[in-house]
């Protein structure tokens, strides 16, 4: 059970949480700036349905967090900690939004509850809420247990793994440490991966010094196990660092160099399987709406067998 009460006491974490859940889920988000009440509000941009030319909605998100309340024990969001009727409707006319979401870490009072059906009835603003118990259930996704272990890693266990089955029977979807990771053996042949190794080659490249802004993401990795042989596949990813200067550090080694530190093309593990990587490189603008570190299409020129 994840606990929310890992998220910082100022309510930015669940920011930065949503927000990249909504990217996990393909949406369209960005940051509409302070409100009245000192935090940031989401603009989340649901895609229409095609067969009705793909009107695209806009939705307010109004992220609450009140999970650290009463000694960590929390609270119900109520009324006062969304202002007023006209302050909601105001707000979702401001930022040129058809509807209302309200996001919190624990839940809604109920007398909120009738609050929100009444904007919804009575102003014709459509209301929607995503409570702890929703977040954690979109967290328990493949795409979205990364970012709960990046947001909570005690109760999420960052240090662990979950490991999901696909529609193929040779691929799964590994997630540990807040990595996303598509993992492949040979089409015929048993599950044959072992973690501990996988974690030893993780190990090695958490160990790697990288400048400020810089990370080694693993995107794949197949598993040949009739030869023992692992193929892997990562990207760099570098970009500026907070507080978001112009100045970019350039990698301090070449993509040949770090694959040689990781101990390409030669047994270096202590389980004797031979590794292969590919390295690619890709300078990232996180100040973007859209950055995902790991956004689908980081994926998209993989081999097809992973």
């Amino acid at each position: 059970m994840l606990d929310f009460a890992e998220l910082s006491a100022d309510g930015e974490d669940l920011e930065q949480l949503v927000r990249e859940l909504c990217l996990a889920l393909d949406y369209r988000v960005s940051w509409s700036g302070r409100g009245a009440d000192g935090g940031r509000d989401l603009i989340l941009e649901e895609p229409g349905d095609p067969l009705l030319g793909r009107k695209v909605r806009r939705w307010l998100v109004s992220c609450k967090h009140t999970a650290r309340a009463n000694g960590g024990a929390g609270r119900s969001v109520n009324g006062e900690d969304i202002g007023a009727d006209g302050g909601v409707v105001d707000a979702v006319s401001q930022h040129n939004a058809a509807g209302y979401l309200l996001v919190c870490s624990t839940q809604p009072s109920s007398s909120l509850i009738t609050r929100l059906e009444s904007i919804e009835q009575n102003r014709g603003i459509p209301v929607h809420v995503w409570d702890g118990v929703e977040l954690e259930r979109m967290l328990n996704s493949p795409r979205g247990w990364p970012i709960a272990q990046r947001f909570m890693p005690k109760s999420a266990d960052a240090a662990g793994w979950r490991v999901f089955a696909t529609d193929s029977p040779n691929r799964f979807v590994g997630v540990t440490r807040g990595f996303y990771i598509r993992l492949t053996n040979r089409h015929g042949s048993k599950l044959s991966y072992q973690l501990n190794s996988i974690d030893e080659r993780l190990d090695a490249v958490a160990a790697i010094p990288l400048p400020h802004g810089h990370e080694i993401r693993p995107r794949a990795m197949f598993c040949d196990d009739k030869n023992g042989a692992f193929t892997w596949y990562f990207d760099y990813l570098y970009g500026a660092a907070p507080p978001w200067g112009r100045d970019v550090q350039e990698p301090p080694h070449t993509m040949d160099q770090l694959a040689s530190m990781l101990g390409d093309n030669r047994g270096k593990y202590s389980d004797g399987q031979w590794d292969s990587f590919e390295i690619t490189l890709r300078q990232v603008h996180r100040t973007l709406d859209n950055y995902d570190a790991d956004h689908y299409r980081y994926y998209e020129n993989l081999p097809k067998y992973v």
